[in-house]
């Protein structure tokens, strides 16, 4: 091959596609994300019940000896 021909590489093709469409999901996800995140949403309540295994050292069922002078 002579050194002034010009070479192709399909490779580079394929990298600019990757990136094209890469970007293209991103963007995408971005502009969903912003038209459908609504910053006034009220926040649930926390479940009532117990603490998941944590025990507090306020909670007078779990933890009688460490209970407040005044709720005693």
């Amino acid at each position: 091959m002579a050194e002034d021909a010009h070479h192709q590489d399909p490779s580079s093709k394929w990298l600019i596609f990757f990136f094209v469409c890469f970007g293209m999901v991103v963007l995408s996800i971005g502009v969903f994300a912003a038209f459908t995140y609504k910053a006034d949403a009220p926040e649930e309540a926390p479940a009532a019940g117990g603490h998941h295994g944590m025990m507090l050292p306020q909670d007078g069922d779990y933890a009688p000896h460490a209970a407040r002078p005044w709720t005693v």
